[in-house]
């Protein structure tokens, strides 16, 4: 786990141009990232242990992704710790980042904690769909 003081230094130094892709699938991954880069923005697409590890790593080194988009698929299985560790980042950012986007199923929208995400997109992804929220968010965050 991040101690508070990484978290926080890696929360305040999180990089808006970047984002962060974690999938199981690897087609969604290449999918997500694809539409994240037509929003102007370096995409990282990771499944989601080795996602963990890299935004652990990537904390302590204050090198952190200002935009997380995590694929809620029933292959994720245990995504508590990427969530926990995603709720430490923010919770030690004045800005609450990284900024996390929630793709979901349309049963899931209705079971998942409000607090863990800045917004939710419902499959079927497509660019017209994603990409608005993208550019919402980080314009948001920006401005």
């Amino acid at each position: 786990m991040v101690s508070d003081h990484s978290a926080q230094q890696a929360a305040c130094t999180a990089d808006l141009g970047q984002v962060l892709v974690v999938a199981a699938s690897p087609i969604n991954r290449i999918v997500l990232s694809r539409i994240a880069e037509r929003a102007y923005l370096k995409a990282s697409a990771m499944e989601p242990g080795e996602a963990g590890r890299t935004l652990a790593a990537a904390a302590a080194r204050d090198r952190s992704p200002g935009l997380v988009i995590v694929d809620m698929d029933a292959a994720l299985g245990n995504a508590g710790s990427l969530i926990d560790l995603l709720s430490a980042l923010r919770s030690a950012s004045p800005r609450r980042l990284p900024l996390v986007i929630g793709v979901v199923s349309s049963c899931e929208t209705a079971t998942l904690p409000a607090l863990q995400f800045d917004a939710t997109v419902v499959r079927p992804v497509t660019p017209e769909t994603l990409q608005p929220v993208i550019e919402r968010l980080i314009a948001g965050a920006r401005g």
